[in-house]
């Protein structure tokens, strides 16, 4: 009976121990060397990361030490791990094509993996906040043709739908930020050019804008089209 009381610790130990290894085995690289995690485009206030993460892949386990806002481009159910953890469930719904992603109420820095379960590709573009504008301003009014989505510590968010051939009114963004065409379609800005834009035009086409930019959005396709503007506070 001595011995039996005394193994059975020693096999919770060894256990535990091995359960502690695992946990402390994982390595984490940074979100923007993430594979699936592409940058884009980077300054002193942002770094713009195109996310796609194919049908039954999961990402490296990766290191979050920014604010990120973006847009889901392409949806798809996906899981998602922390180190040391069991596997989320897999979502029951994909966050639907247009639907805002941040990590406002997260505690910075955090870690993580992504799995893609579904059968389409997870797609979104998302900014990483790495220094604020210092360029204050108060939100965009009505007149702009832009509807505020959400105010978060460092951006605010705001999205129109334009039918094809619509416009909206010229307005200012006092602050600099990212335009980003949720849908396919084409979607023209005219007005302040750009600093940086991507090469391919359609669903995920982002644009960065410097401080001051006096634009307006128009629809010059074929179809309703969604577009999102962030301003980075």
């Amino acid at each position: 009976m001595r011995s039996a009381w005394i193994v059975l610790p020693l096999a919770l130990v060894s256990r535990s121990t091995v359960a502690q290894d695992r946990s402390a085995a994982v390595v984490a690289v940074p979100v923007f060397q993430e594979p699936r995690h592409h940058v884009v485009f980077e300054n002193a206030l942002v770094r713009v990361l195109d996310v796609r993460i194919p049908s039954g892949d999961t990402t490296l386990y990766h290191l979050h030490a920014d604010r990120t806002v973006g847009v889901v481009i392409s949806s798809a159910r996906a899981w998602h791990q922390t180190p040391g953890q069991p596997a989320s469930p897999v979502d029951t719904l994909a966050a639907p094509v247009g639907s805002i992603l941040d990590n406002a109420s997260e505690s910075l820095p955090y870690t993580h993996r992504v799995g893609n379960a579904d059968t389409v590709t997870l797609r979104y573009v998302v900014g990483q906040l790495l220094s604020s504008s210092g360029v204050d301003a108060p939100a965009l009014p009505a007149s702009s043709g832009l509807r505020l989505d959400r105010e978060m510590a460092g951006a605010r968010v705001y999205r129109v739908t334009l039918a094809p051939g619509q416009s909206t009114e010229v307005h200012r963004h006092v602050q600099p930020g990212l335009t980003v065409e949720v849908g396919p379609g084409a979607l023209r800005l005219e007005g302040t050019a750009p600093e940086a834009a991507s090469p391919h035009a359609g669903a995920g086409k982002w644009w960065w804008r410097g401080a001051g930019t006096q634009h307006v959005l128009k629809n010059v396709g074929a179809q309703p089209l969604e577009v999102v503007e962030i301003d980075w506070r």
